[in-house]
């Protein structure tokens, strides 16, 4: 039986509760979200709607579903990339209150996410033929947004973290810090329980490392003259060649990871050697 039976249900309550987080910043304003909003907000989404459908549609036994998903995901990716990095240049230089507070320092969490997210589908498509590694990899694209969501979440709706005024801004950053524990405590139980189980370690792994990154480039890094002289940089580089930066190197990873697969004992898997991110 493919691993993780029931992460579909786990994965669509995760986006409900994104669709709350970001109601009031983005889904009750659409008209005036910028266009690097409108990239990142519908390609997320997509791409959690098609993690929902590759695991109900293997465990359904849905083969062509699974499939078609697959190859859709070849086309999201590079697409969501884009959109991650248009929307972190877009925080870094549209002035709002929350971004003189927050933007320039959520940044490093972000580009960070946005680079892991790469990595973590390219380790998907190299293990492809290997379902208890894939699986992993695939699921852990959604652990690197628990902290962005659960922090919006909070800040939205649980007392102790509301932001409801410039005055009551600063409420956020204990929000951010309450999310990314949670996040990095949440992917740390996940490595712990596969290691008891004899299951592959590597992918929760990396997403605690990635998650650990993230909350110390938020918290830490975010304050140095290295970061302030990039962001000054990240900035100024044209919106055509973000998203065009953001494609090739996607889609460069996704060429890398799936002609040179990673190689396994056991080769027979229900996902299928030849389609994409099965």
């Amino acid at each position: 039986m493919p691993p993780f039976p029931r992460a579909h249900y786990y994965v669509a309550a995760f986006l409900l509760l994104t669709f709350a987080a970001f109601m009031p910043s983005y889904f009750m304003v659409l008209g005036q979200a910028s266009f690097a909003h409108h990239v990142h907000g519908i390609t997320a989404t997509l791409w959690i709607v098609l993690l929902i459908t590759q695991s109900w549609s293997i465990h359904k036994g849905i083969w062509t579903v699974h499939a078609w998903s697959g190859r859709a995901s070849v086309a999201l990716v590079p697409l969501f990339t884009a959109g991650g990095l248009l929307v972190t240049q877009n925080m870094m230089s549209t002035p709002s209150a929350f971004n003189e507070m927050f933007g320039i320092r959520l940044a490093v969490a972000d580009l960070i996410a946005t680079a892991a997210f790469v990595a973590f589908y390219g380790g998907a498509l190299r293990n492809r033929r290997s379902p208890d590694i894939h699986a992993r990899y695939m699921l852990s694209t959604v652990f690197l947004v628990i902290g962005p969501s659960l922090g919006r979440f909070l800040s939205n709706y649980v007392p102790g973290f509301l932001v409801r005024s410039r005055e009551t801004l600063p409420n956020f950053a204990k929000a951010a810090d309450t999310s990314f524990i949670f996040a990095m405590i949440f992917c740390f139980v996940l490595v712990v329980r596969d290691a008891r189980n004899g299951k592959p370690i590597a992918p929760f792994s990396w997403a605690l490392a990635a998650t650990v990154l993230m909350f110390g480039g938020y918290r830490w890094f975010s304050s140095t003259d290295a970061w302030l002289r990039f962001a000054d940089i990240f900035v100024s580089v044209p919106t055509p060649l973000i998203i065009a930066g953001g494609i090739v190197a996607t889609i460069t990873v996704t060429y890398v990871a799936w002609f040179y697969p990673a190689q396994h004992e056991s080769t027979g898997s229900v996902v299928g050697s030849s389609q994409p991110a099965e």
